[in-house]
């Protein structure tokens, strides 16, 4: 049986929540109160707490009196406060939004205190951008990757309800970090310019082709990373990667050497896998035009004349 909402399917009970930010981290805290293995590993993880999760208050959306309002606060009596700030994408928490949870753990009392960023970042990336502290309280990283694998290791040690409630929740953290894609033929087609950027030497065609590299916002309109990338230039489909892998940066000399010293917004930077030249010349088609991205199945961009026609085809298997 199938479950809808409108015309979009609900594959989890925490989707119907939705997914945002607020929702995602309502379904976190609702596992930590339902699974205590999953507990005890999470405590563990972020705090070094070894002991038990008796008598551990889970908080939802706490007003913190200073205008600020936290994701989710774990707390066991006067041991342990714990205050979670969940991001869904990989942009980082502020100093300053960070500085009004302190207050609230202060008023705990705990003998130990903390703050966590859970996001999609790396946490090489995060150890670069945040503080270890704030205002005298340890902050830590934690990625949503590493909850799905916390939650994959509780599963064994969970009742029969802790389990499906463990599968419902990796599963939610699958879609909404698109995890899947690992699995996913879908390409996503951009096009490059033939110039470079202000005081770069290499243009962006070469920083693909020589440098097997490529570079876009975190955000914005972009996606989260994808299976695929393909690369339209010059009138027609030139080459089709897998993505490797990729870092997330916010000055581009990190990178690339002869990049200018300068803050960006936070980037993803891939390393792309050998090109996948089509057998034929593929033109983009009256659909796909200027600067036009799109998504297209890896097979279509392979045996269509055209990456409109791809585009169509994807679609047409898309609403079959």
């Amino acid at each position: 049986m199938k479950l809808l909402r409108g015309s979009e399917p609900v594959p989890t009970v925490f989707d119907l929540l939705g997914d945002r930010e607020n929702d995602m981290t309502a379904a976190l805290g609702f596992v930590v109160s339902r699974c205590p293995e999953f507990a005890k590993r999470l405590l563990a993880d972020i705090a070094g707490h070894r002991g038990d999760v008796d008598g551990l208050v889970v908080g939802l959306q706490t007003h913190t009196g200073i205008g600020g309002i936290t994701d989710v606060e774990l707390v066991i009596g006067n041991k342990l406060a714990i205050v979670i700030e969940a991001k869904r994408g990989p942009h980082l928490p502020t100093r300053g939004q960070l500085k009004k949870y302190v207050p609230a753990l202060r008023r705990t009392g705990a003998d130990k205190q903390l703050l966590v960023a859970l996001t999609n970042a790396s946490d090489a990336f995060a150890a670069d951008v945040l503080d270890p502290q704030v205002d005298d309280v340890p902050l830590v990283h934690r990625s949503w990757r590493r909850m799905r694998q916390l939650a994959d290791a509780s599963r064994r040690h969970e009742s029969n309800q802790g389990k499906r409630i463990l599968d419902e929740f990796v599963a939610c953290v699958d879609g909404v970090t698109q995890m899947e894609t690992r699995y996913s033929n879908m390409v996503y087609v951009v096009s490059l310019g033939g110039g470079n950027l202000d005081r770069w030497t290499p243009s962006w065609i070469d920083i693909v082709a020589k440098r097997r590299r490529y570079f876009y916002p975190a955000g914005k309109r972009w996606p989260d990373p994808p299976n695929y990338i393909a690369f339209r230039y010059w009138g027609k489909l030139q080459s089709i990667h897998h993505v490797d892998g990729f870092d997330l940066f916010t000055n581009p000399h990190d990178l690339f050497p002869e990049a200018p010293s300068e803050t960006w917004d936070t980037h993803y930077c891939f390393q792309l896998g050998p090109p996948i030249v089509p057998p034929r010349e593929v033109k983009a088609g009256n659909r796909v035009v200027r600067s036009n991205r799109v998504w297209c199945m890896l097979d279509t961009l392979l045996t269509c004349k055209t990456v409109s026609d791809a585009l169509t085809e994807t679609e047409r298997r898309g609403n079959a």
